[in-house]
């Protein structure tokens, strides 16, 4: 197959709530056209041969591929976008089965997690234009095309810039229903209602698979007691609820874009991969990666357990480093 990219671009990333309940950034439709525009001017400078995009809504790379003609042959998946969530787990399960070499994301932690359901064992490349974007870096957008380019086109190989990540599993008796790509958090809001989560005193546990002492968000609490990297073979528990243990400790964290919090951490561990944690909690909800997803109901087994078969991840700074030396 010819050297193929993919595409997927979430409108609806970086508009939740928290813009109005902390000082989140809001990444227009515009931007994110724009940022698409410098992706497509890197894959061409590299030659990649194909781009595949999924259709959304606002058209977010109708100008990428009408600026493109005649240098990249470039299309839309053919798939009927409905506005949810799932657009974005169907475009990648098609394009992996597809055969693309690389697919470039643009959204928040969010939007990666339904990506990672169907990308396989396909390379993302995250570029962050969500709220709290610990699974997203900051890429400029030329940088991520040349990138994701020298992969397509075997100037690079998977081994020596992907990065395998971790991922957590989230069981129902015994059924898996859903995962997350940075935390799993357990919330005394009994109800799904407008998912994200940004209060801290509403929390009751939190499962990390990654505590960078640089990201915002939920997992800054964890950073606060140990740094877990994405590729470290471990995770992290914490516990907000019941008595103190002898690893208790206030931290302070940024939970959400301008909103620094303390929190007590009742007692936290290391996770292994592997290893599971029941969650007791009823009634409740568990947020996902920020959004509240899964519904805690009487009667029902619920575990959370760390997998190290998380989505390969490109490291760009890396691939620049080594194109740049050959």
């Amino acid at each position: 197959m010819a050297s193929t990219v993919g595409i997927i671009a979430n409108p609806s990333a970086g508009k939740d709530i928290r813009r109005l309940v902390a000082q989140g950034r809001v990444v227009s439709n515009q931007e994110k056209a724009n940022i698409l525009r410098r992706v497509f001017s890197g894959l061409i400078a590299t030659n990649v041969e194909q781009v595949v995009v999924m259709p959304d809504m606002s058209g977010l790379a109708r100008p990428a591929i009408y600026d493109s003609r005649g240098q990249i042959e470039a299309r839309f998946l053919e798939m009927e976008p409905t506005g949810s969530q799932d657009d974005s787990t169907r475009a990648a399960t098609a394009m992996c089965e597809m055969g693309i070499d690389c697919l470039i994301t643009l959204g928040g932690d969010g939007t990666n997690r339904v990506v990672s359901k169907g990308v396989g064992d396909v390379p993302m490349l995250p570029i962050s234009t969500g709220t709290n974007n610990v699974f997203p870096q900051m890429t400029e957008g030329t940088l991520a095309g040349l990138a994701a380019g020298a992969l397509a086109t075997g100037r690079v190989s998977v081994d020596e810039v992907c990065k395998r990540s971790k991922r957590l599993e989230v069981l129902v008796d015994g059924e898996l229903v859903d995962i997350a790509l940075v935390d799993a958090a357990v919330s005394r809001q009994m109800f799904v209602g407008a998912r994200a989560v940004w209060e801290p005193q509403s929390l009751y546990s939190m499962f990390l698979t990654r505590a960078e002492p640089s990201c915002i968000g939920l997992s800054s609490i964890g950073a606060r007691l140990k740094k877990v990297a994405i590729d470290d073979p471990v995770g992290l528990f914490l516990r907000f609820d019941g008595d103190p243990d002898d690893t208790a400790k206030r931290v302070t964290a940024p939970v959400a874009p301008g909103l620094v919090s303390s929190i007590d951490v009742m007692g936290w561990k290391v996770l292994e991969p592997g290893e599971g944690m029941p969650v007791d909690l009823r009634p409740g909800t568990i947020a996902l990666d920020g959004e509240r997803e899964v519904e805690l109901l009487p009667g029902q087994q619920v575990e959370i357990r760390l997998s190290n078969s998380g989505p390969l991840v490109l490291d760009v700074d890396k691939t620049m480093s080594l194109t740049a030396a050959n």
